[in-house]
């Protein structure tokens, strides 16, 4: 970089900074009701020292809640965020006053990579409404959560015991074999198709998406100074997950130029073709309309990266729990050989009977607890809540982990103990505090397809084969428990998969 260049970065950076210093005092005045508690803002950084002071944020966020209380304010960065935690706090934002807390942030490096910025988890007000409405109807007629979709789902779990039964007992990790499974739920939906276990596409676009759920992590200092990517060379990655992100948007362009050449108004087969001819019947002078290609782009994209990403983690600390409780493993299969046998895949219709089986799959949503921090919220306008002024357009980050790992609600949260979610007289318990998906306006529009999913996968995988760890070892949760990005993933661990003859 020569001179001159380097002085008009240089000014470009400075400049950016006195304007974000600016807004931060602007905010801080807005906030002319009880000053939030939280750490001091160190200039720069933010309080990034305080959440990178252990190497899980987990345990810097519980100790924020306990010195700061259930809704405190961090800087990560120049940019002031609120973070809330508890249920009771969670429930009085996003339940009680849901609609003034349904906004969403404008939008940060990490949905501009993914979505542009412009997909259901990114917009706000009507078109969030729009989108929300127009999804949730369309995925319906193609079969959230009717029979129809039960036996596609049925194809797919047929399809991964065959690929589970091929590992021939030997050492395998699960969230391969997974991955492309619960992907092919949600192509079948999305595009009408279905990738193979070795199909390059889909390993490219699984990478991709992990990698950025990682990249989007709250530690990360480029996505809150989106200045820093203009440093040169690629110090914080971005320049690499950007074209990942690219590489996957040019297989969903490619996706939606094959539906448009085959279109047929008569035969709507999939989402796509549903939002194509959406598009055909609005007048293109119609600018606000939510049904232009770029929508259709970003909301693809969120689609895959909900349907495949957290669903395919889930099912991987299943597996752990599996083969690390051969005791409670017992207990699945007996119940499951009760009330269903062998002879016939597990239905959705059996879940009233496998009460015990649902209960495993609540407390590895509950323990692993996958997504620790929701998306992000904002309110709609200026609020006042506990006292606190909170001005339109903060980001707010309510802490599902706070929730799920709450003593005063679980007694023993640390343990993994599915009895907790089975009554005296054998019926399934549903506390309110239960809250993988989050709850509210905004909570996650897969979660049905996603409980869905894990109950007919789990129990057929415990119904055909046993899961076992390494011939002589044990599985430790101290060996696999991390906490790196946007999602708590496990370390790379290896089972066995025994058939059962039964």
């Amino acid at each position: 970089m020569n001179t001159a260049l380097f002085g008009i970065v240089l000014s470009t950076i400075l400049g950016l900074l006195f304007v974000f210093l600016f807004a931060i005092l602007v905010l801080e005045q807005r906030n002319n009701g009880r000053k939030l508690p939280g750490p001091a803002w160190v200039p720069l950084v933010g309080n990034r020292r305080e959440l990178k002071s252990d190497s899980d944020m987990r345990i810097a966020l519980r100790r924020l809640q306990h010195k700061y209380g259930d809704i405190y304010k961090l800087y990560l960065g120049p940019s002031p965020v609120i973070v809330v935690c508890g249920y009771e706090a969670i429930r009085e934002m996003f339940i009680k006053r849901g609609i003034e807390f349904s906004d969403r942030p404008a939008a940060i490096l990490g949905a501009i990579i993914l979505n542009g910025g412009k997909g259901i988890t990114a917009v706000s007000g009507d078109t969030w409404k729009n989108q929300k409405r127009f999804i949730l109807a369309t995925l319906r007629n193609f079969g959230l959560g009717k029979s129809t979709l039960e036996n596609k789902i049925h194809r797919e779990v047929n399809l991964f015991l065959s690929e589970i039964e091929k590992q021939n007992q030997a050492l395998f990790h699960m969230m391969s074999p997974i991955a492309t499974s619960v992907g092919n739920v949600i192509s079948h939906l999305v595009f009408g198709g279905h990738f193979s276990y070795d199909d390059a596409r889909f390993k490219t676009m699984a990478d991709a998406f992990s990698s950025f759920l990682r990249f989007v992590s709250i530690g990360s200092p480029v996505i809150f100074w989106p200045i820093l990517r203009f440093i040169p060379g690629d110090l914080f990655g971005i320049k690499i997950i950007t074209q990942k992100m690219q590489v996957v948007r040019g297989f969903v362009n490619e996706l939606i130029d094959e539906h448009l050449k085959k279109f047929d108004e008569r035969n709507i087969e999939d989402f796509i073709d549903a939002f194509i001819s959406e598009m055909k019947k609005v007048d293109n002078r119609e600018s606000r309309s939510i049904f232009t290609r770029e929508y259709l782009v970003a909301i693809v994209m969120d689609l895959f990266l909900a349907g495949t990403e957290t669903t395919s983690t889930t099912f991987t600390w299943a597996s752990f729990y599996l083969a690390s409780r051969p005791d409670i493993q017992n207990l699945i299969f007996d119940e499951i050989n009760e009330h269903v046998g062998t002879e016939r895949l597990p239905s959705i219709q059996d879940k009233q009977n496998l009460v015990y089986t649902e209960a495993f799959i609540m407390e590895v949503l509950r323990i692993s607890s996958i997504i620790v921090l929701s998306v992000a919220h904002a309110p709609v306008t200026d609020v006042c809540i506990r006292g606190y002024r909170i001005p339109k357009g903060i980001r707010i980050l309510p802490d599902i982990h706070s929730v799920l790992s709450d003593p005063k609600v679980w007694g023993d949260p640390e343990n993994f103990r599915p009895g907790r979610f089975v009554s005296e007289d054998g019926k399934l318990i549903k506390p309110d505090e239960f809250i993988p998906f989050f709850t509210g306006k905004r909570n996650c529009l897969g979660a049905s397809l996603a409980q869905m999913e894990l109950f007919l996968f789990i129990s057929a995988l415990v119904q055909r084969f046993e899961i076992k760890p390494p011939e002589g070892e044990t599985l430790d949760i101290k060996d696999v428990d991390e906490y790196v990005g946007g999602v708590h993933s496990p370390k790379p661990f290896y089972i066995r998969a025994i058939p059962r003859h039964v």
